[in-house]
């Protein structure tokens, strides 16, 4: 297992870090919150129109700081239809704003610690991973096709 400051599990977006398969199983990311520098944290930060907001330009450590919140950014990474595992990032922020992030992130450990709930966590966000693979593919033809 990595080890990071767990506080640091608590993305900025609402997703629980320490349930993401890059973190889990590729061990490639030590969390969202993670400034190593050598991990993939980093490369999540450059794409992330989330963390660039919320971080970056406004300096909260989570979107339901924000009087926007939930803005038109979070909605979109919410409900997007590769990424089906961001679906309760939302109820996620609106349970740490109104519990804390150090509560939320013992329950969050709670649900996690669960085997069997984490194995078919993991194949979901494998599915995940192969619907992107075969969406950037169907692009990719759609691209080659029109020149």
């Amino acid at each position: 297992m990595n080890t990071v400051d767990e506080t640091k599990l608590a993305a900025p977006c609402g997703l629980y870090c320490g349930s993401c398969i890059d973190y889990l199983v590729y061990k490639s990311c030590h969390s969202c919150g993670c400034d190593c520098g050598k991990c993939d944290a980093s490369g999540h930060h450059v794409r992330c129109e989330i963390y660039e907001c919320c971080i970056k330009r406004k300096g909260h450590e989570a979107c339901y700081e924000c009087e926007e919140f939930p803005c038109s950014k979070l909605i979109r990474f919410c409900y997007n239809p590769v990424w089906l595992h961001h679906l309760p990032v939302i109820e996620n922020l609106r349970r740490r704003k109104t519990i804390g992030t150090k509560k939320w992130l013992e329950e969050q450990r709670e649900t996690w610690s669960n085997e069997w709930y984490l194995r078919r966590w993991l194949w979901f966000q494998k599915e995940c991973e192969k619907r992107l693979e075969r969406s950037l593919e169907e692009t990719d033809n759609v691209s080659r096709k029109k020149r």
